[in-house]
């Protein structure tokens, strides 16, 4: 039996256990080349390591499969699954700028409606990943017996010496890029960061690992970040002094150290700006400065140039783009990159919401949306946030339920608009549909206005997100009117931004719109953001933002009573604004970098400054900082304990109890 058993080993790890590792590692070399992340760097080492180690498991574990038939369709199968999976997370990273994973499972069964615009996006070059496949299916289809091979001795000392080399690539010193703010062994533990986890471990392991992190639920953990606390502020934080004295809890006292031993900005020329007005918040759906078009779009063009227009914004694509996004504007914290956030937590509370801010002030929060739950639950989510919700049955908008026929933002304006007209302030959020893709599909909106664009030289496709686009344009027009008619133009802000770019065409078509080059860079999910009010005079900013940026901006232009310190975003109006736009994946840019957090290299832009390494480093601490602790208080629901805690200090100061006075909320 032992000879048997020895013989059977022999067979597998012959040659085909070299075979299949250069299989593997071929398909993670042309990944890197098709991705544009490929690096001569150690990581490379790292791969090929891996590559051998599940070559050899792989071929090991065939011992117990005695029909030869079989044992090589199982190699074909692996193999096949291999070149698919990299090809379907090829497909995504081009498609949505991030490679999906488990942890947004929730979403699977969803974006199956997306399924032709996703297959469509692919670029041919991309199907080169199935040629290694094809020469490897040969070679085991015509595999013959060989004289030489590894004696089935050498293989556990040989698997022990790999493992034990591959975890030294982890922690080893020359092996970590001193750039990469997130350390490798903490990115194996989780990976939460997927595009920079497979740049590091490549694409088979990074699959291994989310399915490891989907069981062991490791998916949903966040570092915590200790940071130096500085008490020597502008503030009174005697409730906050107590707090962090009488916690036991370790993970809450290290939410409370970090949020409170942030910067408080200061006022500026712009503060309370707008105090006293209404204000419309609108998500843009699929907008990029496509828009900035007088004869195509003339009151998109409007309000960008007669608005407070900051042209370096940008919407960083993730897993659950808009819901994720839509939930970082509206509370500023940087939402956990390989989850649905806003869907995950949708039971959290956050009484550092941009609507209970403006509650706070005695407006009325309401939000619509001319769609179904079908992808995001907004009726719990903004009802956590503190606004009443209306979605497209409340509102009373005929939809269909087929994908590619989304109803109307104008009609989105006008029901929405009869329903907060009459409140005496009101912060009113709406979330636009009408310009969502597919664009690769015939559809009411897609085809309404194609005639429009007859002569323009683009693809079918992107007329009609054009087409959709004039419906857009053609909705808020009539919001203006609305407003004008009803003689609160002049008392009312409109404040938009767009949730991502139109992610359902490609590159290429879109390219012909603009005169910058959307592959280079981020500069592909630059997106608008404008603040417009009938009375200000447009200005335009540079500084480079997203919109995590948001809240704490309207915070300051309506002077509300808030803590600057409970948001990742700042007051883009601040005298010591930072001026960089943070991306998902803990990229960034500013004036005259831009830092590619998945390759762990800076660009220059421009010669007018240069970093130096610690600059480089002090800037990735602060951003993994921000990120790091802000998923940590997502998943830890902080913000409701933060509530509840001061709300019963509060309550204990009413009834005599303590004489502790509340905290100041800015200086």
């Amino acid at each position: 039996m032992k000879e048997k058993m020895k013989n059977e080993i022999e067979k597998i790890v012959k040659n085909s256990t070299i075979f299949l590792t250069i299989y593997i590692f071929t398909i993670e070399i042309m990944f890197k080349l098709l991705t544009n992340t490929f690096t001569w760097n150690y990581s490379l080492i790292r791969i090929l390591i891996s590559s051998l180690i599940l070559a050899i498991i792989i071929n090991s574990l065939l011992i117990f499969v005695k029909n030869t038939k079989v044992k090589k369709i199982i190699l074909i199968a692996i193999a096949s699954l291999i070149a698919i999976y990299a090809l379907a997370q090829l497909g995504f990273y081009n498609y949505l700028g991030n490679y999906t994973s488990l942890n947004t499972s929730s979403q699977l069964g969803k974006v199956t409606s997306y399924i032709s615009d996703y297959i469509h996006s692919f670029k041919y070059r991309y199907y080169t990943l199935f040629l290694p496949l094809l020469v490897y299916i040969v070679y085991v289809i015509t595999k013959k017996e060989e004289s030489k091979y590894l004696r089935y001795r050498h293989i556990p000392v040989l698997l022990i010496t790999l493992i034990i080399s591959y975890l030294i690539t982890l922690s080893a010193d020359f092996m970590q890029n001193k750039f990469q703010y997130v350390s490798n062994e903490d990115l194996f533990l989780n990976p939460s960061l997927p595009n920079v986890a497979v740049n590091q471990f490549g694409v088979s392991v990074f699959g291994i690992l989310d399915v490891k992190s989907k069981l062991t639920n490791q998916g949903q953990v966040s570092n915590i970040v200790d940071e130096e606390i500085n008490y020597e502020r502008e503030i009174d934080d005697e409730e906050i002094t107590e707090l962090i004295k009488s916690e036991k809890d370790s993970t809450m006292n290290s939410l409370n150290k970090y949020f409170f031993s942030r910067k408080i900005t200061e006022k500026n020329d712009y503060t309370g700006k707008f105090k006293g007005k209404n204000v419309i918040l609108i998500l843009l759906e699929s907008v990029n400065n496509v828009m900035i078009n007088e004869e195509y779009f003339p009151t998109l063009y409007k309000l960008y140039n007669e608005g407070l227009t900051f042209t370096n914004n940008y919407s960083p694509r993730n897993n659950c783009s808009t819901g994720n996004n839509e939930f970082s504007a509206l509370t500023s914290l940087f939402t956990i990159n390989n989850t649905c956030t806003a869907n995950e937590y949708r039971q959290n509370t956050y009484y550092e919401s941009i609507f209970n801010l403006f509650k706070k002030e005695g407006y009325k929060a309401n939000s619509f949306h001319n769609y179904t739950e079908k992808y995001y639950y907004r009726n719990a989510i903004h009802n956590s946030l503190g606004s009443k919700y209306y979605g497209v049955e409340e509102l009373e908008i005929p939809y269909d339920n087929r994908y590619e026929e989304w109803p109307s933002d104008v009609e989105l304006m006008e029901k929405a608009f009869e329903i907060f007209k009459d409140n005496k302030n009101y912060i009113t959020y709406m979330a636009t549909v009408t310009t969502h893709q597919p664009y690769q599909k015939s559809s009411e909106y897609g085809d309404m206005y194609l005639d429009k664009f007859k002569d323009l030289e683009v693809s079918k496709e992107v007329k009609r997100y054009l087409s959709k686009m004039t419906v857009l344009d053609k909705a808020m027009q009539r919001l203006l009117e609305l407003l004008e008619e009803s003689g609160e133009l002049e008392d009312t802000v409109l404040v938009m931004f767009g949730d991502h770019y139109p992610y359902g065409l490609k590159t290429s078509d879109l390219q012909k719109l603009f005169d910058y080059d959307l592959e280079e860079r981020k500069e592909i999910e630059r997106t608008p953001f404008i603040i417009y009010n009938s009375e200000t005079k447009g200005q335009k900013f540079e500084q480079y933002t997203t919109y995590i940026n948001i809240l704490p901006t309207l915070a300051n232009l309506f002077d509300l009573d808030y803590d600057p310190r409970l948001y990742m975003g700042e007051d883009l109006f601040s005298s010591d604004y930072s001026n960089i736009a943070i991306f998902a994946d803990g990229s960034w840019q500013s004036p005259y970098a831009y830092y590619d957090a998945e390759k762990s290299s800076l660009t220059y832009i421009n010669d007018e400054y240069k970093y130096t390494d610690e600059e480089i480093m002090k800037i990735n601490k602060e951003i993994n900082s921000k990120i790091s602790m802000s998923n940590l208080a997502i998943q830890k629901n902080y913000f409701g304990y933060l509530d509840e805690k001061l709300n019963k200090k509060n309550q204990e100061q009413e009834n005599g109890s303590i004489d502790n006075k509340k905290p100041k909320k800015s200086s």
